[in-house]
């Protein structure tokens, strides 16, 4: 809201009568006093004029919660002196980059805080109540620490505070009181998926609007070079921002996912430039060219106006030959790229080369954001801090002029303190003493437990930082937080918990400790399923999920109470239980196959043309890979798209002849094609981490020793950096007299990716 000056004024209401100071309040040097010796609390007078009802009410509730006293409010018209003068002596921006900044005054006789709108008073009263030693920590009572003191003191100062990034956003967080208390706000970017061209407008009646691909119209993306869907394009922008006289950004982009259009005009636009991570040629130039000429179409009746998009998939590189206009707003969407290192960890090569594309990026553009992930994708909710890449990245951005961020945050709280709070600070100041805060922090939150939690969450931050794992999701959780990492941090678990006996100290350090838990089950599934025990992976499942319950319980769960579960669910339950269910009931487990398998990568896709699948071959250079413990991330193949293949003998007993055998595989990422002794047994559905199975019964040797050999596919883009085969396999037997079908399997004359 953009207003003329406004002020609040904490102060004895006799000081507006007399420029003295009051009889009844003891002064000392240095401080403003907000309770006279006597306990008489000080006024909070407001503007009568503005609605700033909710900024002051949260001031007195946490001032009666701090003193036990009521503070009167007083509405006013009159301001004792003027205050508009007084912020422009303070240099209190009037930019929209400056939107939210405030002045704080204090003197022996009164704290007035100033700002052109009312989210710069509500930002003002945060910065009061801070300076009182009110926190925020997360959302919800057990996240705030508010002190006690019946006579509240605030030192003498002069400040302004001008926010170092005009947007502020991160999120979901569900809780936007929290975000208020935090100083989100600025600008914030619009979604950008899609093209829209107006309601009447499909596929079925215009399929010439939509990509050529192979020489077909499809559906997924346009076909930009058409000039009617230009026309469409700028007619739909039109229509809402008509709709929406206000705004001044649109946003718009491809559909997510690929399909571009092949056909001759489009490929035109291309500048010839390629995407590493996408393994596609990048499309960033012509859909500049595209919005260069929406720009274009738009000024001729509502000039001025901007275009928003993401910097995205393969049209995340900048563009080589087309320059974009200065009203393009891209936003920076990595997905592809490691998310747990900061960009200048000498570690990680991903994040540098996202240090390349926002300074490429930001050379070009006066207003580029970031739309990034603060989670760790297919991560379930497992301790995961960002400390690091917080006091890292954003710092760095401010330098390489960023304009905002919008990322998007699980928020598991949970697993991810204090990252979004380090995030926040940072966001608004990019000069916070980072040590500093972390201090507060720890003695604030846990109290007596303070030095214990310190190592704790210094062991898990030190852990990601320095772990040489670049996977974004959790396959690569059990090797950042080894064995030794787990024992210290369990050490210092149990340490504040034996001191940390008083509440709330108490439940801080026992939501913690049941983030680890969390993930500790999730360590001995994925241990215990690798090495086929699937009894005891069964069993730490349902441990699993009984924790993940009693996260979610808590308000606000801390966990995210949606992809906590999906994730569990998608990535880990199937294999789990699908193993469990074949080694009981009646089914046998015929051999179980190592997850240490021969393994080469296949670029010029000719394996199958050589023969890698026949009996008996040992030529070819195989390398040795660890396939259920390890991803393709974790054996320098972040990048690879295209085959590979695996092998490995295994022996399978005389006693299983004439006995039906299947062969099960817990999951690839995405395709599998597999031979049994050079026979081959079939091609799995395309739905990758999900188990599949083939009838071996006509390829197997009982009695003697035999070849498995699996060709994968992974051919899309993958944010997950995985790849190849991803849980354990083994031959087993079903139960007798039943008739078993095999799962998730496709003909086998179905063309292979």
């Amino acid at each position: 809201m953009r207003l003329g000056i406004l002020a609040v004024v904490i102060a004895f209401v006799g000081l507006f009568v007399s420029s003295g100071r009051s009889g009844s309040l003891e002064q000392s040097k240095g401080s403003f006093a907000l309770v006279s010796e006597a306990g008489q609390p000080v006024s909070v007078i407001a503007p009568a004029d503005q609605d700033l009802d909710g900024s002051v009410s949260e001031l007195t509730t946490y001032l009666k919660r701090i003193t036990g006293r009521d503070f009167p409010v007083i509405r006013s018209l009159k301001e004792p002196r003027d205050s508009a003068d007084k912020a422009i002596r303070l240099e209190l921006g009037a930019g929209p980059e400056e939107e939210g900044s405030f002045a704080l005054e204090v003197t022996n006789e009164e704290a007035r805080i100033s700002s052109r709108s009312a989210e710069g008073i509500s930002f003002g009263i945060s910065e009061l109540l801070e300076q009182l030693g009110v926190r925020w920590f997360m959302p919800g009572e057990l996240g705030t620490v508010v002190p006690e003191n019946s006579h509240p003191k605030l030192e003498v100062q002069n400040q302004k505070q001008i926010p170092s990034f005009a947007a502020r956003y991160f999120g979901p967080t569900r809780d936007k009181t929290w975000e208020k208390r935090m100083r989100f706000g600025g600008f914030l970017f619009p979604p950008a998926h899609g093209i829209p061209l107006g309601k009447n407008i499909s596929f079925e009646n215009h399929p010439e609007y939509y990509a050529e691909i192979n020489g077909q119209r499809v559906p997924k993306q346009l076909c930009i070079s058409n000039p009617d869907v230009l026309s469409l394009a700028v007619a739909a922008a039109r229509t809402y921002f008509d709709k929406n006289p206000g705004k001044t950004v649109y946003g718009l982009g491809p559909n997510d996912g690929a399909n571009f259009c092949e056909c001759q005009n489009c490929r035109a636009l291309d500048s010839g430039d390629w995407d590493p991570f996408s393994s596609e040629p990048a499309m960033t130039d012509r859909y500049i060219w595209f919005f260069n000429r929406m720009l274009e179409e738009l000024d001729k009746t509502h000039p001025g106006r901007s275009l928003a998009f993401y910097a995205y998939h393969s049209y995340m590189r900048p563009p080589r030959k087309v320059v974009p206009n200065k009203r393009i707003l891209p936003a920076l969407a990595p997905i592809a790229l490691c998310r747990i290192h900061g960009m200048n960890n000498p570690i990680c090569p991903d994040r540098s080369y996202y240090r390349y594309l926002m300074e490429e990026w930001t050379k070009l553009l006066p207003r580029v954001f970031e739309r990034g992930y603060w989670f760790n994708l297919a991560d379930p909710g497992f301790p995961f801090s960002s400390v690091h890449r917080m006091r890292d990245e954003i710092p760095a951005a401010k330098k390489y002029g960023l304009y905002g961020w919008r990322t998007e945050a699980f928020c598991h709280w949970a697993a991810e303190l204090p990252s979004q709070y380090v995030a926040a600070k940072l966001m608004w100041n990019t000069d916070t003493d980072v040590d500093a805060l972390l201090e507060d922090f720890y003695a604030k939150f846990f109290g007596p437990a303070a030095a214990p939690m310190k190592v704790y969450f210094e062991t898990m931050d030190h852990a990601l930082r320095d772990g040489d794992h670049h996977s974004g999701s959790a396959f690569s959780t059990p090797q950042l937080y080894s064995q030794a990492v787990r024992s210290r941090a369990r050490e210092a678990l149990d340490k504040a918990s034996a001191t940390a006996t008083g509440e709330p100290y108490r439940q801080r350090v026992e939501l913690v400790r049941l983030s680890f838990d969390y993930l500790e089950h999730f360590v001995a599934m994925q241990s215990a399923r690798n090495k086929q025990n699937w009894e005891e992976a069964w069993h730490q499942l349902q441990k699993l999920d009984a924790v993940q319950q009693k996260l979610l319980a808590n308000d606000p769960p801390l966990i995210h109470p949606k992809y906590s579960r999906i994730y569990v669910d998608r990535f880990f339950r199937l294999p789990v239980e699908q193993g469990y269910e074949r080694s009981r009931n009646g089914n046998r487990v015929v051999a179980a196959l190592s997850g240490d398998w021969e393994f080469q990568i296949d670029p010029a896709r000719m394996g199958q043309d050589i023969g890698l699948q026949r009996a008996g071959i040992t030529g070819g250079n195989w390398q040795r890979i660890l396939a259920c413990e390890t991803t393709w991330g974790d054996n320098g193949l972040h990048y690879y798209r295209g085959l590979a293949w695996y092998r490995q003998k295994v022996k399978i007993g005389k006693e299983w002849e004439g006995q039906r055998i299947f062969l099960w595989f817990g999951g690839v990422d995405e395709t599998a094609r597999v031979w049994v002794n050079g026979v081959e047994v079939g091609i799995c559905a395309d739905a990758a981490f999900t188990p599949f199975e083939f009838d071996a019964t006509a390829a197997v040797r009982p009695g003697e020793e035999n070849v498995v050999t699996v060709c994968t596919a992974n051919n899309r883009t993958d944010e997950l950096g995985t790849g190849g085969i991803m849980a354990p396999a083994m031959f087993y037997s079903p139960a007798a007299g039943e008739k078993a079908v095999p799962q998730n399997v496709l003909p086998l004359r179905e063309t292979f990716p």
